[in-house]
């Protein structure tokens, strides 16, 4: 990266950077909108609604650019390994959702790789910090990186690495810092000879670099002078310096408002956990920017605590990967792993220095056996608010077998920490269209369209072309929701009505909560390898009526999950279907993050209301959607179709992965 952050000062419109912060999101979206203001390349429009950034004469998706990097690092490992590499675990932002994890998984692709997984950052940081401990202790991982915030709050029991919760700001991070240090030399710039350095691109970017230098010098000094040569020109061509100084004080004071933002987003993840910052063991630092010596005073005042400060943050995140790409790439191993190798890092007082390794790469020797890891998780639900659980109790193999083969239900049980909606009060509304009572073929009724006296609404023939969702289950009983009220969620028990050849085919290949463990065949054939417990970080909604938003997968909870919901046909021989899918925590469709569409095709002709489609919602391990749909009344397939916002297609990813090797050779 060293001569690309060279060429940048040379070339900015033609050196790209920090997409990081805009691969998956629409191009209308208020983030894109912005970095075209900071960004000296071009973006543009796609064909999909994403973005696409030009340069020298050509345009490339983000997923392209981030391919780029990929396709290099793939190059250093196998020089580093002296083999071909073809798989790889890639890490995210905590806060990324459907369409930047999509993304992601494209970039890989077209670098040539098998992505076997996307990992949490705070997670990896956490599985590289408490791999082959023993002990049980609550952490908190703080990840303020160069474009991105994420605050992740873990259980670690032994080889058991459970996410309680997750928030964060994808547009949050070092690189703000940054750019308020380059705007402060532009005031004394304009000052000195009133110009706007920011109508230079090309100097605009010198800035930028200066002031990154700037940062990291004052997190092991007071003060700092520097001098940017002929910054612009004046009369008669003289060239314009900026001789600058800056102290530690005045750094901080510009970072403040920054890093104070940070902890909003804290309060968030610890009220989702159920915690008070007092009650974790230990607190991580991840991200280059966290050696900043006002961050690291103001992490320890929040959390009552002095954070790590001794393991590398700007390799932790990778250690972590490397720890769980092994864990997959060998599933038939009876070996034990190796140690990761944590160089010790001294932060006091802003100072950095590398002491020795604390352990050494390719300790082989023996492991203590540890249990097999539990899979009861619900079980921590019953301690009282603030109250610390206890570690949940090791589950043998054979109860696991048990309980997997004794769950039949369509919707695996999701935990989540936030209040339950049937606390919160309800607005009764009415719905527009008539009150019916269907009998599908699992026998199950549900009535829909009654008001809460009993009352019958007329039918609004306009909206024939939109899908009505069935009971309960779509709207909370038969109320719309207004901005900030929520409503009761009613589960369909499809699982002990439906025909079991629908309960099949939905549970097929779907992962639960238990499905990470329903692959173990006996102890001794499966190695020593950590189990990871995530959440998804964003819920997953459906567009109902008038704009609003019905939750189906909800934030925090635990993954793998699904939900199943029931939709039946608007009008009489109706074919096909909309479904718009968003994630956000809005009930306003339109202030949440729009995903796309689940398109249904080819129903089978009959009248209103006659059709009706299980479709379920699923988020996998990766944290990306999952939908299938099936008719009820016939058990068929349904044909379905997910049109993401800014979505590759099969055909540009293979164009894509041609276009790279023919300019990188391979």
């Amino acid at each position: 990266g060293a001569p690309a952050k060279e060429r940048r000062l040379l070339d900015a419109k033609n050196t790209v950077y920090s997409v990081k912060r805009l691969i998956g999101r629409p191009f209308s979206s208020y983030e894109v909108k912005h970095a075209q203001e900071r960004f000296a390349f071009e973006l543009s429009e796609g064909p999909s609604g994403g973005v696409l950034v030009a340069a020298r004469g050509e345009t490339y998706t983000l997923s392209e650019i981030s391919a780029f990097v990929l396709r290099h690092i793939r190059k250093v490992a196998e020089q580093a390994l002296g083999k071909e590499c073809g798989t790889a675990v890639v890490t995210v932002p905590a806060n990324f959702n459907e369409l930047q994890r999509s993304a992601t998984k494209a970039a890989g692709r077209v670098a040539a790789l098998d992505v076997l997984r996307i990992v949490n950052e705070p997670t990896a940081a956490a599985l590289a910090y408490g791999y082959n401990k023993t002990s049980t202790e609550r952490v908190a991982v703080y990840d303020f990186g160069g474009g991105t915030f994420d605050i992740t709050i873990l259980q670690l029991a032994g080889d058991v690495f459970e996410v309680l919760a997750t928030a964060g700001d994808t547009f949050l991070g070092g690189d703000d810092v940054d750019t308020a240090i380059a705007d402060h030399m532009i005031e004394r710039f304009l000052e000195a000879h009133r110009y706007d350095v920011r109508q230079d691109v090309e100097a605009y970017e010198r800035l930028r670099a200066a002031a990154e230098w700037a940062k990291i010098q004052l997190s092991n000094q007071p003060d700092i002078q520097l001098c940017v040569e002929e910054l612009a020109y004046g009369d008669g061509g003289a060239g314009l310096n900026l001789d600058y100084a800056l102290k530690r004080e005045q750094l901080e004071h510009m970072c403040q408002p920054l890093v104070a933002r940070t902890f909003d987003v804290c309060e968030d993840a610890m009220k989702a956990a159920g915690l008070r910052p007092t009650q974790l063991d230990n607190v991580i630092l991840v991200g280059g920017s966290t050696r900043i010596p006002l961050l690291q005073r103001m992490v320890a005042e929040y959390f009552g605590r002095e954070p790590r400060v001794d393991i590398d943050p700007d390799l932790v995140v990778a250690q972590g990967a490397a720890l769980h790409a092994q864990s997959l790439s060998a599933p038939a191993r009876k070996a034990p792993f190796a140690k990761v190798s944590l160089k010790k890092v001294a932060q006091s007082s802003g100072a950095v220095a590398l002491d020795d390794e604390i352990t050494n790469v390719g300790d082989h020797r023996p492991l203590a056996p540890l249990p097999p890891p539990p899979v009861v998780r619900a079980a921590r639900k019953a301690t009282l608010p603030g109250q610390a659980p206890p570690p949940p109790p090791p589950a043998s193999l054979d109860s696991m077998a048990d309980s997997l083969a004794d769950d039949g239900l369509l919707d695996a049980p999701t935990r989540a920490r936030e209040p339950s909606y049937a606390e919160q009060p309800t607005r009764v509304g009415t719905l527009d269209f008539n009150p019916s009572t269907t009998e599908d073929a699992s026998g199950l009724l549900m009535q829909i369209g009654l008001e809460a006296d009993g009352g019958v609404e007329k039918p609004d023939e306009e909206r024939s072309s939109l899908m009505v969702e069935l009971g309960e289950d779509a709207f909370g009983r038969d109320s719309v929701p207004i901005d900030d009220v929520s409503h009761a969620d009613v589960d369909l028990d499809l699982g002990s009505q439906a025909p079991a050849t629908l309960r099949a085919a939905l549970d097929e290949e779907v992962d639960t909560v238990t499905g990470a463990i329903a692959a173990v065949a006996a102890p001794e054939t499966v190695p020593q390898a950590p189990l990871l417990l995530d959440v998804t970080p964003l819920s997953l909604g459906v567009e109902t009526v008038d704009g609003y938003c019905e939750r189906i997968i909800r934030r925090n909870s635990a993954i793998p999950a699904g939900q199943t919901k029931m939709f039946t046909t608007a009008r009489d021989r109706q074919e096909s279907v909309v479904v718009r899918i968003c994630q956000g925590e809005d009930r306003k469709i339109s202030a949440n993050q729009l995903l796309g569409e689940v398109v249904l095709d080819g129903l089978r002709p009959a009248a209103r209301g006659k059709v009706q489609i299980a479709v379920r919602f699923m988020i996998d391990a990766d944290g990306t959607l999952q939908v299938r749909a099936q008719d009820v009344g016939t058990g068929q397939q349904q044909q379905i179709a997910i049109k993401l916002i800014g979505e590759l297609p099969e055909e540009q990813i293979r164009q894509l992965r041609e276009r790279h090797e023919a300019k990188l050779g391979g």
